[in-house]
């Protein structure tokens, strides 16, 4: 389509006796520099196809300028100058779209990877970080009564700092955890007993073969529910928190509902909490989705829903 662009240039030319490059060109190059930076065709490829095109095209029209133009010289000078000209500007636009596209591409690879950072701090560092002043704060409230359970909670204070350290070091090193969650159910129920409340009952039910989910699922879904019971327990005020997770070969599905002072989710959504932006986002690129519900004063639903890929076993063998 390009070809017919700069003949019909090249006709103007003619007609007009002096170059003439129709302005629409500059859209019909972006839409070509675009489509060749989204297909990963480089701008070299455009300038070796010009380059024969125009010495194919050329040749063409010479032998044509030879029999049919009063004065071949000057027609052939002009052709050729129309041609180049029109060439040249649609090329050069196509190599700015080319570019522009390609910095617009990083642009979002380094917006999606600073969202990717603040998620891993917030659930990985700001949970730990978290646990440590809950326990401390615990541990205050014993110490003169039960200094023995104030020291339990010391030392899972201590632990959770520890933990948190190893985490800030495996982000900082190559920002993802080194070790995948191996076990849903036993990654939170260790998160349930590092933050142990007296005043809040947590119930757990984990059902399904989690064989069924790949590592990363596992490990995506138990950061977005210990998200959503860690805001019910550091927000909400409840006297009952239930814990839900159902696997099946073709989605995972989990639940966090809570008897606490619920919230309106459309002004969280305004308030941009991380919390909540970083469980959505954990979801979406799994391509599942978390849905909220909630109102002042009736407590909060968090429902999440992750599609898993269906994994071809071989039969055993006799």
């Amino acid at each position: 389509m390009t070809a017919e662009f700069v003949l019909d240039d090249v006709a103007a030319t003619l007609r007009a006796g002096k170059v003439q490059v129709n302005e629409l060109y500059k859209f019909h190059a972006w839409e070509v520099g675009t489509t060749r930076a989204s297909t990963g065709v480089h701008p070299k490829a455009s300038l070796e196809a010009g380059s024969l095109f125009f010495r194919v095209a050329l040749s063409h029209l010479a032998r044509r300028i030879a029999v049919e133009a009063d004065s071949p010289a000057e027609a052939f000078t002009l052709v050729a100058t129309g041609m180049e000209e029109s060439l040249s500007r649609r090329i050069r636009e196509s190599a700015e779209s080319y570019h522009r596209f390609l910095l617009n591409q990083v642009q979002e690879a380094q917006g999606e990877e600073r969202r990717r950072i603040a998620r891993e701090l917030h659930d990985r560092i700001g949970h730990g970080i978290s646990v440590a002043h809950q326990q401390l704060a615990l541990a205050e409230v014993h110490r003169a009564s039960d200094p023995a359970r104030a020291e339990v909670k010391i030392g899972v204070a201590q632990q959770a700092i520890q933990e948190t350290m190893e985490n800030l070091r495996q982000i900082t090193s190559e920002l993802h955890p080194q070790v995948p969650v191996r076990s849903l159910e036993k990654a939170l129920l260790g998160f349930l007993e590092a933050v142990e409340d007296d005043v809040v009952s947590v119930g757990l039910d984990v059902n399904g073969d989690e064989s069924w989910a790949e590592p990363r699922v596992l490990d995506e879904a138990f950061l977005i529910i210990r998200e959503a019971a860690r805001n019910a327990l550091s927000h909400a005020g409840p006297s009952v928190i239930l814990m839900r997770v159902d696997i099946a070969p073709h989605e995972l599905s989990a639940t966090v509902q809570d008897n606490g002072q619920g919230f309106d989710p459309s002004c969280a959504r305004e308030r941009g909490g991380v919390g909540l932006t970083s469980m959505r986002e954990r979801a979406e690129l799994l391509g599942g989705n978390v849905a909220i519900s909630s109102a002042p004063g009736n407590g909060c639903l968090v429902e999440l829903f992750i599609p898993l890929k269906r994994q071809h076993h071989e039969p055993d063998r006799p």
